[in-house]
């Protein structure tokens, strides 16, 4: 398969991208891209982040054409379910959206399947809301960028964390790390997903 030119972008999430809930990044693209084949988008679960409203209030704010996920080549990630940890692997049973204040709870669209290693007594995640996937792609020049901490910033200019998902925006002297997929978002780009089944019950975040 062909590169796809790396996409212009002013404002995005950097997601670092490796084996995951005992798939290989190859798996996990194919049966996503299938995913949004049948139902029109999916949702790419990440570990849970408190940044979610802080996130989409940036992006929001910012009035955006589009909006995308960088996934890293991550040459060196390990799958969190991979055996001997206590991570177990479960498949999420319901999700709302992070613009939802009323915090209703979906049942999972049935083409759509979100398995994710959860840690001993959790079952919240975070989700970025998938209509597109590029993959492989191709940058003709190393694009740098800044990341997103209130605490530290708001916009910090040395290079991105290793760990964690962050929101990016080109600036800084830094380059970006090698990317192996773009994922394409949908407003409102991010979810909460649960290893329980919708109920009256609210969950914060």
């Amino acid at each position: 398969m062909s590169a796809t030119t790396f996409p212009a972008f002013d404002m995005a999430f950097w997601h670092p991208f490796g084996p995951h809930g005992r798939e290989t990044p190859e798996e996990i693209i194919e049966r996503k891209r299938d995913e949004i084949e049948k139902n029109g988008w999916t949702l790419w679960s990440f570990q849970h982040r408190l940044m979610l409203n802080d996130w989409h209030r940036e992006v929001s704010t910012a009035k955006l054409n589009a909006v995308f996920a960088f996934c890293s080549y991550g040459r060196g990630a390990v799958d969190p379910a991979r055996e001997g940890t206590p991570n177990m692997c479960v498949d999420c049973q319901s999700y709302r959206f992070v613009d939802e204040e009323d915090a209703v709870w979906h049942p999972m669209p049935h083409p759509v399947r979100v398995p994710h290693p959860f840690r001993p007594g959790q079952k919240l995640a975070s989700a970025f809301v998938v209509q597109r996937i590029l993959s492989p792609v191709e940058s003709t020049s190393p694009l740098a960028a800044e990341w997103f901490s209130p605490q530290k910033g708001p916009w910090c200019q040395s290079g991105i964390p290793t760990r964690g998902e962050y929101l990016i925006r080109q600036g800084g002297k830094i380059p970006l790390r090698k990317v192996r997929a773009v994922l394409e978002l949908k407003p409102p780009y991010l979810a909460v997903v649960s290893a329980e089944s919708p109920k009256p019950n609210r969950f914060s975040i």
